[in-house]
């Protein structure tokens, strides 16, 4: 791999946080604080350090030059932590998230057409009506002096937009039906964060509660998937031209399924469906989650908010022309700024496919490496005061010398490289609809000031948040 280093060092010689004869490191690795944990050694022992899990030694990088180097270097050179393909084989998904290869580059093709710019805008209508739907959820809230847990509610709508967008299929988790699917779902990824944060695969030999329980989560959800996937040949049955012409993911997946000699099978089918639903619902909830916590904290920021939505949704209550999306300029830079300081995936698990160099340290093929995604984004050489909350960094009125594209390679809030998140475009017209929907018709703002606490479980959400809307 090409590096922008000059020396070269060798794994064994990083610097390496004490741990514990035998089992090293594993101990003090707390799941859902495995962020925070990386992260502050990485401030002790540089951007560069090692771990040790057991038998295995991991390279931990934190630099974001090399960090950009290891994304853009996959799938060739790196893939995602082989024990990922496990764990989500173990639970019977096979997915664009957790493939590799050959198969990877056959699946990534067909998500990217269901999430393309065209496919967006002929699904806007349905997206108006779902953000709608929320938006009536919190009228109701702020007429009777509700607070709400707003990541709770912000999932639903993700969930209730992902449906349709990549299935066809119209479900409505924000007025509490289809509440076993969000249920289920929410079990997810702190589970598989466990079993990945566990060194030996225990549930294929014995099962604990929790794993009875995601058995039982797992059956609900799979039920939930085959009832899409029923209706979906059931509507390509009753219309051919759909094999040729698929108007979004589910019946991308479906089409090529049942050409002949086809190689997917129903359970690539099945698997993609799940992780779209999965990982489309949860990442964009989180965004949007933090957006809100740093609204509440800066009353100018959200007055700044207010302001556009007022401008571009005039006396609309819900943004209801796609053309004018582009106006929402500083929601976007809000989202930007927001996903420095709160990442969604602070953590990205990758494995080397050869003997290959990271940055300045030579590692061999199978070296777990773990890259943290959010430390660049606080670098005061990169951003300067990089704890202040400050939107203006991203919207053109900035003087600092980091800003515009530069800054975009260093914070990566959907990754580089070939396998950048299919979904981004998805997530930023959704982050926009909700924002000027909020700001044109609510004021927020936090119901107590008890320390909200971020929880990595995969992804990372805030804990705590709980808010109170007043209409405007």
């Amino acid at each position: 791999m090409k590096t922008q280093f000059e020396t070269t060092t060798d794994l064994q010689s990083l610097p390496l946080p004490p741990g514990i004869p035998i089992l090293g490191n594993l101990l003090q690795l707390e799941a859902t604080r495995l962020h925070l944990i990386l992260e502050d050694w990485s401030r002790r022992y540089g951007d560069f350090y090692r771990l040790k899990v057991a038998a295995r030694t991991a390279l931990v990088v934190s630099d974001w030059r090399a960090v950009s180097e290891i994304l853009r270097a996959r799938p060739e050179t790196f893939r995602r932590f082989s024990s990922i393909e496990t764990v989500f084989g173990d639970m019977g998904i096979s997915g664009v998230l957790s493939a590799e290869g050959e198969q990877w580059y056959r699946q990534r093709k067909l998500t990217m057409r269901a999430f393309d710019p065209g496919h967006l805008r002929n699904y806007f209508p349905s997206l108006v009506k779902i953000t709608e739907r929320l938006r009536q959820r919190w009228l109701r809230a702020a007429e009777q002096g509700e607070s709400i847990d707003i990541l709770a509610d912000l999932m639903c709508y993700s969930l209730d937009v992902t449906a349709g967008l990549a299935f066809g299929s119209e479900i409505n988790t924000i007025d509490g039906k289809d509440a076993a699917l969000q249920k289920s779902l929410d079990m997810i990824f702190p589970a598989i964060n466990r079993r990945l944060n566990t060194p030996f695969p225990y549930w294929r030999y014995f099962k604990l509660p929790s794993d009875h329980a995601l058995d039982n989560n797992l059956r609900t959800l799979r039920d939930k998937v085959d009832t899409f996937i029923v209706q979906t040949r059931v509507r390509m049955n009753a219309d051919s031209s759909l094999f040729d012409q698929p108007r979004n993911l589910i019946e991308a997946f479906v089409a090529v399924r049942d050409q002949p000699d086809s190689e997917f099978t129903d359970e690539d089918v099945y698997g993609n469906v799940f992780t779209t639903l999965l990982v489309g619902a949860d990442s964009t909830a989180n965004v949007f989650a933090w957006i809100s916590y740093f609204l509440c904290e800066d009353y100018d920021v959200q007055a700044a908010v207010q302001a556009e939505a007022a401008a571009v949704l005039e006396d609309q209550t819900v943004l209801q022309d796609f053309g004018r999306i582009s106006s929402l300029r500083y929601i976007e830079a809000v989202a930007q700024e927001a996903m420095r300081l709160k990442p969604s995936g602070p953590v990205v698990f990758l494995e080397a496919k050869c003997d290959t160099m990271v940055g300045h340290v030579s590692v061999a093929q199978g070296t777990p490496i773990l890259a943290l995604m959010r430390l660049g984004g606080l670098d005061s050489q990169n951003f300067p005061d990089p704890q202040r909350f400050d939107p203006k960094r991203w919207d053109g009125t900035s003087n600092h010398a980091e800003m515009g594209a530069s800054a975009k390679r260093i914070v990566m809030p959907f990754g580089a490289g070939p396998r950048l998140c299919p979904g981004r475009y998805l997530a930023l017209l959704q982050i926009k609809m909700l924002a000027s929907m909020l700001g044109r018709n609510f004021i927020m703002e936090r119901v107590d000031q008890v320390s909200i606490e971020e929880r990595f479980k995969f992804t990372m959400e805030p804990v705590n948040l709980k808010v109170k809307l007043t209409k405007r």
